[in-house]
């Protein structure tokens, strides 16, 4: 054993870094989307809209993008996302001798490749082009109602496929360091986490009674006791329900009713929040058991997510309940949401036993996680959607795992979608607890010897 912990492990880390490397390579110098970016100036208001198609003859709207130009007589950058096609279309306006004047148009992926209106093969409608005095700069003439411009632009796609981008390089280095280096972690103590789960299943009865006690005693001082625990998350799905739909008219997303979008994200959000921040508290509150050397101290955070979680065992009922008001009701899919429920568990154990290890140490960590939580909300969409954002800031917001588990809750009751159809996001947030559960762990092992020092 001590030999594949000290020669093979680090041979397979290296291996797995090599490969990572590849396919994280692979995946970010290959674009899927390109941008078209031009420079545009004109004396009255219009809008462009880019069409993109691998047949001229057919134009259809979903295949196309529209910006608005509002400053007349000012330069004004416009970027459109595409993916790879044939042919590129550009429509100018609606108004008869409208003259607009573009610059520096780019197709743009790995590297930007410059168009030169000047050399392609240009077909118009209802439209004049003229070069202008300065490179790359081009005066376009409406001639009738629906002047347009499109070109081959195949050739530009390739170009801007090739190449190297510095910033995707980098990007590759750090997550496959990310990976090899999660992957040595979690096969060096992979022991060690498997010892607590066997310490779980083997004190699972005190666990459980641990939590139905902590969660009776928790509102035992009230006169409506544990309703308080059901009171609060209503009155704020309420609150921002209200705020977002009526005070900020946020309309429907898509198809889907704004508040039943807006439950299945906030709901697995109310457990998040709860279990970890009463989970960090947990050897506080036990003090008198940590003290006991026969008792299995790691498994007290297990006591307070367990006590949130028949919490959250009730507004998943609740969901349904008002799934069914609006006429949807539970499918196939609906099984799914057992996987995300032990996803989301599984991502509050591994944060929990760092947190509430460290916290005897630092008290402000309390106050810490209470800003992160707070941030963390509206850092995560569940009020609103990830689509609004670039692919890059799209990108680093799925780095939020509580990201995965939100969608997922989406996938699951309006999208239909299984979770095997999104591999990456499912590897990364497997890896992101794996890891987390480890280093908690170890920190746990070290600072627990100090416990009675400090409680």
């Amino acid at each position: 054993m001590k030999v594949f912990k000290r020669v093979a492990i680090p041979f397979f880390s290296l291996v797995l870094l090599f490969f990572s490397f590849h396919f994280f390579d692979a995946y970010y110098n290959n674009p899927n989307e390109f941008s078209l970016k031009m420079e545009v100036s004109s004396l009255q208001e219009t809008h462009y809209q880019m069409f993109y198609s691998d047949d001229t003859n057919n134009w259809t709207e979903d295949k196309s993008a529209r910006l608005s130009y509002d400053h007349p007589g000012e330069w004004m950058k416009l970027k459109f996302s595409l993916p790879k096609s044939h042919y590129v279309r550009i429509d100018f306006g609606d108004t008869v001798d409208n003259t607009v004047t573009i610059r520096g148009l780019e197709i743009k992926g790995n590297s930007g490749v410059i168009v030169d209106l000047g050399t392609v093969e240009l077909r118009l409608n209802q439209a004049a082009v003229q070069a202008g005095k300065q490179k790359n700069t081009y005066q376009l003439r409406s001639t009738g109602n629906d002047p347009f411009i499109y070109f081959d632009a195949s050739s530009y796609f390739s170009a801007a496929e090739k190449g190297r981008d510095l910033k995707k390089n980098v990007i590759s280095i750090i997550f496959s360091l990310l990976v090899a280096g999660g992957f040595y972690l979690i096969s060096r103590y992979a022991k060690e986490s498997i010892q607590f789960i066997k310490d779980f299943i083997n004190n699972r009865t005190l666990v459980l009674n641990l939590a139905k006690n902590d969660f009776k005693t928790k509102y035992a001082s009230s006169y409506l006791g544990v309703l308080w625990g059901f009171i609060n998350p209503l009155l704020t799905i309420t609150t921002y329900w209200f705020v977002f739909q009526v005070g900020l008219r946020s309309g429907n997303m898509g198809q889907t009713p704004f508040i039943i979008w807006f439950i299945a994200g906030i709901i697995p959000w109310f457990f998040f929040s709860d279990a970890l921040s009463s989970s960090t508290n947990a050897f506080i509150e036990y003090n008198y058991l940590v003290k006991k050397v026969v008792f299995k101290v790691e498994l007290l955070p297990l006591v307070k997510i367990f006590s949130a979680f028949f919490i959250q065992m009730f507004f998943v009922i609740f969901i349904f309940a008002i799934y069914s008001f609006y006429g949807i009701y539970p499918t196939l899919y609906s099984i799914q949401l057992i996987y995300y429920i032990v996803a989301l568990f599984a991502l509050v154990v591994s944060l929990s036993l760092m947190t509430s290890s460290v916290l005897l140490f630092f008290k402000d960590l309390n106050q810490i996680i209470s800003v992160i939580l707070q941030m963390g909300f509206w850092f995560t969409p569940i009020g609103w959607s990830i689509s609004m954002l670039s692919d890059f800031w799209g990108n680093i917001f799925k780095l939020n795992p509580m990201f995965y588990i939100v969608q997922g809750y989406r996938d699951t009751l309006i999208d239909h979608i299984w979770f095997t159809q999104h591999p990456y996001q499912t590897v990364y947030f497997w890896l992101f607890c794996l890891v987390s559960f480890t280093v908690g762990h170890k920190i746990f092992k070290r600072l627990k010897p100090h416990f009675p020092d400090v409680l």
